[in-house]
């Protein structure tokens, strides 16, 4: 008797542009992964598409199972630790100057420039090389089955996947781990 192929369709950042395909936009992206997924679920495959973002995945097929790690890279310590530096303890001290009316708002508007400012020029630019190796490391928290079950294909969507994909395939060294978008169980990798 043989064994239901599984696939896992890795796309931690579908909405990221790749240098391979600058044209591709987002809504684009989505519906090409999730129409892979359905294709692979109507061949008999049992099929797992991890991700790292929260929406988009409305038109995924019912047998697909979808992994979302969004909620556990939030309570990473690293970008949690950046929230509370950044944000949150700057709020705390402000607070009671805040409630001296104009001088407080000035200083409240100073704060939320400067978090935000030192979000996007200072913790964007770094998290984006470290968010692959968070997310892989996040990814141990996926089910048991989807880790340890013999797998046929990984298909890989996106270049924030490749750490986990590597992971895998480390794990499961006769599954064939790929970026081509082939749909046949059997295509060479």
């Amino acid at each position: 008797m043989t064994e239901t192929p599984r696939v896992i369709v890795l796309a931690m950042d579908p909405a990221l542009r790749t240098d391979a395909a600058p044209s591709v936009e987002p809504r684009r992206q989505y519906r090409r992964i999730i129409g892979l997924a359905a294709h692979f679920a109507e061949e008999g495959a049992e099929v797992d598409v991890v991700t790292a973002e929260p929406g988009g995945w409305d038109a995924l097929d019912g047998r697909v199972r979808l992994h979302r790690l969004d909620e556990a890279e939030a309570r990473h310590p690293l970008p949690w630790l950046e929230h509370t530096l950044v944000v949150r303890v700057p709020r705390l001290l402000a607070r009671p100057v805040k409630r001296l009316g104009r001088p407080g708002a000035r200083l409240d508007r100073a704060r939320s420039t400067a978090s935000t400012t030192v979000h996007r020029r200072v913790f964007l630019p770094f998290y984006r090389h470290a968010r692959p190796l968070v997310l892989a490391r996040v990814a141990r928290r996926l089910p048991r089955d989807v880790r340890t079950a013999p797998l046929a294909r990984v298909i890989v969507m996106d270049r924030t996947s490749v750490p986990l994909a590597r992971r895998l395939a480390r794990l499961h060294p006769d599954a064939v781990v790929t970026t081509r978008q082939d749909r046949s169980l059997r295509a060479a990798p």
